[in-house]
């Protein structure tokens, strides 16, 4: 059964729908879009439409039967309706190209790398991206004027790895300061591949797309 490669997967990572509820619940995103997904099918656990897209080959299998995907989304789903699911296989950083613009609410990038530079045209204006500092890509998006700081994520760990996820709007600019000043530029985050250390280090951001380059932290409220 291909639900078993995703079951599998989520045991090893970590139940992540704790997250994505947290972030449905504080952004009201319907159509969701996660460049580098792998076999993480938790988004649909909380959010009803949500478009895969990875080059694994084992994505591209287990995606191959969209109805064992569906099956077991509606099974975990937190929503009234049927889950809807698209997967698409490529290189994010050559198939979002082709992609709609401005069609989706809120973007993801956990673990995958640079997803906020190239996903950017397909979120709507005032749309959200979600994503960690593993590879980076939060402190890209930090300097990226196309985006603003909206929330930050904290997790404390439970059974399973799955534990409570809450978000923190207030106080926004004491975060994504690095321990070291400067701020390294796009171009050292690239060449470094990875994070750094910042001053209040977080699970992951939130960022509000804001295409006319506002200001980088939003007000709470």
């Amino acid at each position: 059964m291909t639900s078993r490669h995703f079951t599998d997967y989520i045991h090893h990572i970590g139940d992540r729908t704790g997250l994505f509820l947290a972030v449905a619940a504080h952004t009201g995103a319907r159509r969701t879009l996660y460049p580098g997904s792998y076999l993480d099918l938790t988004p649909s656990y909380a959010l009803p439409d949500v478009t895969y897209l990875d080059s694994d080959p084992r994505a591209r299998k287990a995606f191959a039967d969209p109805a064992g995907a569906l099956a077991l989304a509606g099974l975990h789903r937190h929503y009234p309706q049927d889950p809807e699911i698209t997967f698409v296989p490529g290189d994010y950083t050559r198939t979002l190209r082709e992609l709609p613009e401005a069609r989706w609410d809120l973007a993801v990038s956990l673990y995958a790398g640079p997803v906020s530079e190239h996903v950017t045209r397909c979120l709507k204006p005032g749309g959200w991206l979600l994503a960690n500092n593993s590879h980076a890509d939060a402190g890209l998006a930090h300097l990226n004027p196309a985006y603003r700081l909206a929330a930050a994520v904290h997790h404390r760990a439970g059974r399973y790895r799955a534990g409570r996820y809450r978000l923190t709007t207030g106080n926004l600019e004491r975060y994504l300061q690095p321990k070291a000043s400067p701020h390294p530029t796009r171009e050292q985050l690239h060449a470094a591949g990875r994070g750094i250390a910042y001053t209040h280090p977080a699970t992951a951001y939130l960022f509000r797309h804001a295409p006319h380059g506002r200001r980088r932290t939003e007000a709470p409220g």
